[in-house]
């Protein structure tokens, strides 16, 4: 793709801009959303009509906070050409893959012949296994083994497993009994002394369904000479801060952990150092990089991290670096295999398309000329709900250039200042910044979009004000539903409200004021009014806290005003006091 300096002659001109949707909907289910796990992302389909909208196919949008990729996904499914950049080398990795079709059929025949020449024959001797069952012993491949943790009774110093004190289809209980003493204590003041395998899944070596139960002597016997082995392949060490904000908030402390290396256990740290080192002998550039792709979201799973769920889907939590009581270990290389699947599904659907993706922070957007690019639609960090260098840090680490957490634009509740901890204020100015560049790059008559939520009132006016300090001005406010609730970790956190719905607000580069208000209650009450009046008298979603939100910050901003005051907690409430409550669902 020909640099962006060079495209200020012969680029299509703008036709008149289209009105933007009120709200889009997005699905978390296509093949961009599951070939790699990433927190907040947007989905495609929720993108492509404000770029139709917004620019004639052939135009350039760009995306300076492009995570995975998915403003580039967008346009290339709309005709559209995109610059896409971010300040960590992980996003880069992703949005690259994201954008750039690879064969299925060439990806499929390489895992083939890593299949043949080693991995199968590695699979067997790190993933043999048996377990006992009402019908005897079966034996065959692990595809998942429960480890769980171990106390020690504070009473009688008996050996109490995790696994066997609580019901695996029920949430761990805070009690635990002692079958020593029969002592109950509060787990969560007790320190594991141990973690140990309990539980196996396995593909029965006959065939047939997978089987579960209770490790044998010999499987056990053979984790634990596994866990003697020394890992020969290379794998990351990037130390992990104790001062890094997800450490504070995960304790990591507890667990021992100092590098991206303490977050594997031996098992999985063999196969993924071992398989890591073969895809990086593949001839191909561009299949080797899509084995990186299927790999990095490997490494994710494989982790400490990923939480045993009696229901399936197995997972780490994401938006943190939660090492859980029971860790379901996969079996890496099937993993792996079911990765590069997803993949497949990815390129089989993306058309070919130009896209260019740099490795750069939003404040400096040099590569870009001025009025260049058509529209821009980006997605910045929240304030302080995700820190993604820490929470990508697992898997970014094995591209061996972790992000510079002390470039990131975020709001730190656990970190110090003295420690590289950013203010509210920080984030301001570093969002000013941004936008600055932003407007910089955009031609007179382009759009920028950005999307947007916090339940915190002084974060929104942080991004307000930044916004408002760059120069760009109001325009029109979209809401966006994603299809499914995600970031569980942060949105119960400390009984803190977090709010579904995230605002799509639309700006433009002209120099023409807009008012701007103090008081936001009233905007917000009229609103939510109107709102409940438009509904049916029934218990719809759009009744609920999360939508109301919305709706109340959109109307709120698109009238020009500050949503000072309005944080989540204010406004519900404000919806107490002026609306009737049934459940859940609030009437006018």
């Amino acid at each position: 793709m020909e640099s962006a300096r060079q495209q200020q002659v012969g680029r299509p001109s703008l036709a008149a801009h289209r009105p933007l949707p009120p709200s889009v909907t997005g699905s978390k289910g296509g093949p961009w959303y599951t070939s790699h796990t990433y927190p907040t992302k947007v989905p495609p389909e929720a993108i492509k009509p404000f770029i139709e909208a917004s620019t004639v196919p052939g135009g350039l949008v760009a995306d300076p906070f492009c995570g995975s990729g998915m403003t580039g996904v967008a346009a290339v499914l709309t005709g559209r050409r995109a610059a896409l950049s971010d300040l960590s080398p992980g996003a880069v990795h992703l949005a690259r893959n994201h954008t750039r079709r690879v064969s299925p059929e060439q990806l499929s025949d390489a895992v083939a012949a890593l299949d043949r020449s080693w991995m199968r024959r590695t699979e067997r001797d790190l993933y043999w296994s048996s377990v006992d069952t009402d019908d005897g012993v079966v034996q065959g491949l692990a595809r998942h083994t429960v480890w769980s943790e171990v106390y020690e009774c504070p009473m009688c110093a008996s050996e109490i497993v995790l696994w066997d004190a609580t019901e695996p289809d029920r949430p761990l209980p805070r009690d635990i009994r002692c079958d020593g003493c029969r002592w109950w204590f509060d787990r969560r003041g007790g320190m594991p002394i141990a973690s140990v395998p309990r539980w196996i899944t396995l593909a029965p070596e006959s065939g047939g369904r997978l089987v579960h139960g209770d490790p044998t002597v010999e499987a056990l016997n053979r984790i634990e000479k596994i866990g003697r082995r020394r890992v020969t392949r290379w794998m990351p060490t990037a130390p992990i801060d104790s001062s890094r904000e997800m450490y504070i908030r995960s304790a990591l402390h507890l667990r021992g952990v100092q590098t991206v290396a303490d977050m594997f256990a031996r098992r999985p740290a063999i196969a993924l150092s071992r398989l890591w080192h073969r895809i990086g002998q593949v001839d191909d550039v561009a299949v080797r990089e899509a084995l990186q792709f299927a790999f990095t979201n490997t490494a994710w799973h494989a982790s400490r991290m990923r939480r045993y769920n009696a229901k399936g889907g197995q997972r780490p939590l994401t938006g943190t670096l939660f090492i859980p009581q029971l860790i379901s270990e996969p079996n890496v290389f099937e993993v792996f295999r079911h990765q590069v699947r997803q993949v497949c599904r990815l390129y089989d659907v993306l058309s070919d398309g130009e896209v260019d993706v740099k490795q750069a922070s939003a404040t400096d957007l040099r590569w870009l000329a001025d009025n260049s690019v058509d529209y821009v639609f980006t997605d910045p960090p929240f304030g302080n709900n995700i820190h993604y260098a820490d929470c990508n840090i697992v898997w970014e680490a094995w591209l061996g250039d972790p992000t510079d957490n002390d470039q990131e634009i975020v709001v730190n509740k656990s970190r110090r200042v003295e420690d590289g901890g950013k203010t509210v204020g920080d984030y301001q100015r570093l969002l000013t910044d941004s936008f600055r560049e932003t407007k910089r790059v955009v031609v007179k008559d382009g759009r920028v979009s950005i999307v947007f939520h916090n339940s915190d009132d002084a974060v929104w006016s942080a991004l307000l004000d930044a916004v408002e300090d760059a120069g760009l001005r109001q325009a029109e406010v979209s809401i966006l539903d994603k299809g499914q609730r995600s970031q569980k970790g942060y949105k119960v956190r400390r009984g803190e409200l977090v709010p579904f719905y995230d605002l799509i607000m639309t700006f433009d580069v002209s120099a023409r004021g807009t008012p701007r208000l103090n008081g936001a209650g009233d905007l917000a009450v009229d609103a939510v009014t109107a709102h409940l009046e438009s509904l049916e008298r029934s218990t719809s979603p759009q009744r609920q806290l999360d939508y109301l939100y919305s709706v109340a910050v959109s109307a709120v901003i698109g009238g020009g005003a500050k949503p000072a005051g309005l944080s989540l907690r204010a406004f519900e409430q404000l919806c107490n006091n002026r609306f009737e409550r049934v459940g859940s669902a609030y009437y006018a």
